[in-house]
């Protein structure tokens, strides 16, 4: 074997893909790209008759990834959304396009190759767009230095999205967790959805009060022409963990987070199910007057969508599909739940969450006070990098403070058999109803999804979840 410059990967039936050039590669904001990729994996979609991609330098110290295209059909130059969204299923976040230019036919030399020195300039607008923006505030700034630090990435704009820059969810705790330390301002994580770039943040924190009134709604995915997704946070109250599914479930369908009220700063939790389900109500019909709607939730999530659909039915409205993911019936426990099983079962659920195992036993914490054991999982957590190192203890009660509010209200409600559309997204290979079955008064659809509970929303089995939620909307569409 011998090194060619050619860049290239196995596929699962053995073939070779060739992806470009090694000597192709540039680099942006820190991270290497190879341009081969991109312009490959854009020329498989069937819109796309011709495509380059080249990285753009026009304004000193703005650097820019810029995709021209020629479509295959002429009318089409409303392909960029849809095209931007392929990429995203398809590529890392960081080499998804910053302006795409829609072309009738690309500059050629005089000997037929792409003239890549013709090719336009960005307009005002796309650059506008892009994410090259300087601050303007001093709060912006101080975003952007904050940002920086965060995401690893030297130079930001205001116009950088955060979950386009690889943003996730144990990136968006320590995000939220050094803006209270440096800022003094509490954001709940979800904010992220409706503020996700640097200057809408900034607006965000101009306004912030201590009365400041949060929606339990997260849209978490606006756009698209079919009814939207309501799902329900798991025991920790936020609803990051579902970004990875409504980014594989289609680009036509809305999908709405329902997150913990008590999860903002003097606002308080709600200890009842019932309570939750009405509250989340009004939260969706905001955004959906009427019905047919359509429910899920992961875990504590699934629990409280099945409140949710009986009050809706109760209320005349139709419950198009309730999709339970991966959720047991609650039973009822009637013996007190102390401080210590709650504690435990936080350290169960931060290692599931993050897939790494938390090695406090029970024994060790029953040894520790209220306040101890708290402490002791906080620095256990940074330890392992499960939490960053900017949490606070001060954070870690108010975060405990909502799952033991979650986990308690679960204990207490017993759920009453219900009368629709049902789905279960079962994490195993073993069929199970997951004490479902005696409530489910319409059969129930099961299906199994490789991947343990916390795995089940990760990839790559989120993809196969996706595919197939995908199918029982598609499926109880009226």
């Amino acid at each position: 074997m011998y090194k060619t410059g050619d860049l290239a990967r196995y596929l699962s039936d053995g073939n070779i893909e060739f992806l470009g050039r090694i000597d192709n590669q540039v680099k942006i904001r820190g991270f290497r790209i190879e341009i081969g990729e991109i312009e490959t994996t854009l020329s498989q979609h069937p819109t796309v008759k011709e495509t380059v991609v080249l990285l753009r330098e026009d304004q000193p110290g703005n650097k820019l990834l810029v995709a021209y295209i020629v479509p295959e059909a002429e009318g089409t130059q409303d392909v960029v959304p849809q095209l931007k969204q392929y990429l995203k299923e398809k590529l890392a976040e960081y080499m998804v396009h910053s302006a795409f230019i829609v072309l009738l036919k690309l500059p050629l030399t005089p000997s037929g190759k792409v003239n890549r020195r013709a090719l336009p300039a960005p307009d005002t607008f796309h650059l506008s767009q892009a994410a090259g923006r300087a601050p303007r505030t001093t709060t912006e700034l101080k975003l952007v230095q904050i940002w920086s630090e965060v995401l690893n990435i030297p130079t930001l704009g205001v116009g950088d999205n955060f979950f386009e820059l690889g943003g996730h969810s144990l990136l968006a705790v320590r995000l939220m967790a050094r803006i209270e330390k440096q800022l003094g301002i509490n954001l709940p994580l979800a904010t992220l959805f409706t503020e996700p770039t640097i200057e809408c943040q900034a607006s965000l924190l101009s306004v912030a009060t201590e009365a400041q009134h949060f929606s339990p709604l997260a849209p978490i995915k606006k756009t698209g022409y079919l009814p939207p997704f309501f799902c329900v946070h798991p025991v920790g109250g936020n609803v990051l963990c579902y970004t990875k599914l409504a980014d594989h479930l289609g680009n036509n369908r809305p999908f709405y987070g329902l997150q913990s009220p008590g999860l903002y700063e003097n606002s308080q939790s709600l200890t009842q199910i019932e309570d939750m389900a009405a509250r989340y109500i009004e939260a969706l019909q905001e955004v959906q007057p009427g019905g047919p709607y359509y429910l899920g939730g992961w875990s504590l999530g699934g629990v409280v969508a099945w409140e949710i659909a009986q009050q809706l039915q109760a209320l005349g409205e139709e419950v198009g599909l309730l999709a339970l993911i991966d959720s047991y019936a609650p039973t009822g426990l009637e013996e007190q739940i102390d401080d210590t099983v709650l504690t435990n079962s936080l350290v169960t659920d931060l290692g599931g969450i993050f897939g790494k195992e938390l090695s406090i036993s029970a024994n060790e914490l029953q040894q520790l006070l209220p306040e101890e054991q708290l402490n002791s999982i906080l620095q256990k957590a940074k330890y392992l990098n499960i939490l960053p190192p900017e949490i606070s203890i001060e954070q870690m009660h108010r975060l405990f403070k909502v799952f033991k509010a979650n986990l308690k209200a679960m204990y207490d409600y017993l759920p009453l058999p219900y009368s629709g559309p049902t789905v279960l997204f079962v994490a195993s290979d073993e069929v199970s109803q997951r004490g479902w079955s005696s409530l489910a008064t319409e059969a129930m659809e099961i299906y199994n999804i490789p991947g343990d509970h916390y795995g089940i929303l990760q990839k790559p089995h989120v993809e196969v979840l996706a595919k197939q939620l995908e199918t029982c909307l598609e499926k109880f569409n009226t």
